[in-house]
């Protein structure tokens, strides 16, 4: 009778077993077809990045064989794009990484944006000066002009002669780097190791400038949307602008080169991505951003 009832709890206990293992092998089943479906949805999106980004690198290459006024700054973004398509080729598909270079594309989208609507109004300028002058030589030429429209056309002109002696900049380049004890740099974009950040730019020569001293500001936000150094409020009328280093520069129409350095607010840097703003005053001359890992 013992033995019965023994052999009727053996075979009650192989059956939950046996029920155990069959959910467990469904679970198992179900947790294997997820990941795989997740894994091929995260290489399509790695995919459909690699696309985008090898597009937006196509419509730059036609727009410096085609604009040559702001040729410097579309082959300093190009070389961005490349840079980021580099990097994705090279990244591990998760959906926190792909995420952040689905946001830096977005970026490089508006800084595209940002360029052509600056190109466009370069060339409008340009075609109203050539006008201008033409008329305005054609008023002298043969004196018909009279004094009162001769004088206002003048006007314009000087209004875009005075846009013509603004200061501009090109190879405005921003890293983090490492600082030796002898003084010397050395680009790392790891946010744990490197020191400050550098951000250095060339002044263009431009002969209708004024020589003297020219007043610039550096303003870098971190990826908490904080301005980072000196952190100083400046007012320029009913704008403000907070600013993380100052410079002076004594500009004499002649090329020149320029370089700050960023220190962390903390201890070391944080990853994400850094925008750097650089101002005349409190005028944009140029933006960038640089991302450490």
């Amino acid at each position: 009778m013992s033995a019965t009832r023994n052999n009727n709890a053996l075979k009650i206990l192989i059956g939950i077993l046996f029920l155990l293992l069959l959910g467990l092998g469904g679970y198992t089943y179900k947790f294997y077809h997820e990941l795989s479906a997740s894994k091929v949805a995260l290489s399509e999106e790695k995919e459909l990045l690699k696309e985008e980004l090898s597009d937006l690198l196509t419509n730059y290459n036609a727009e410096i064989e085609t604009n040559k006024l702001l040729s410097t700054e579309l082959k300093e973004a190009r070389a961005r794009i490349q840079n980021l398509l580099n990097r994705l080729e090279q990244a591990n598909s998760t959906q926190t990484t792909l995420q952040n270079y689905r946001r830096e594309l977005a970026i490089l989208r508006d800084e595209r944006d940002a360029l052509r609507k600056k190109a466009d109004s370069l060339l409008l300028e340009n075609a109203l000066l050539v006008t201008q002058k033409t008329n305005a030589e054609a008023a002298f030429d043969e004196s018909v002009v009279e004094r009162d429209s001769l004088k206002q056309q003048n006007e314009a002109l000087q209004e875009n002669l005075s846009k013509g002696a603004q200061l501009t900049v090109s190879k405005f380049r921003t890293s983090g780097v490492i600082l030796r004890r002898s003084g010397k740099t050395v680009p790392n974009d790891r946010a744990r190791r490197i020191d400050k950040i550098e951000i250095c730019y060339t002044i263009n020569e431009n002969i209708l400038a004024k020589p003297g001293i020219h007043d610039f500001y550096i303003q870098v936000i971190n990826p908490r949307n904080n301005v980072m150094g000196e952190h100083v409020s400046l007012a320029f009328g009913e704008n403000i602008l907070i600013y993380s280093a100052y410079q002076q520069i004594n500009y004499q129409n002649e090329e020149l080169q320029s370089c700050v350095w960023i220190n962390p607010m903390a201890e070391e840097f944080d990853p994400g991505i850094y925008r750097i703003n650089l101002f005349e005053n409190d005028r944009l001359l140029s933006n960038s951003v640089v991302e450490l890992e």
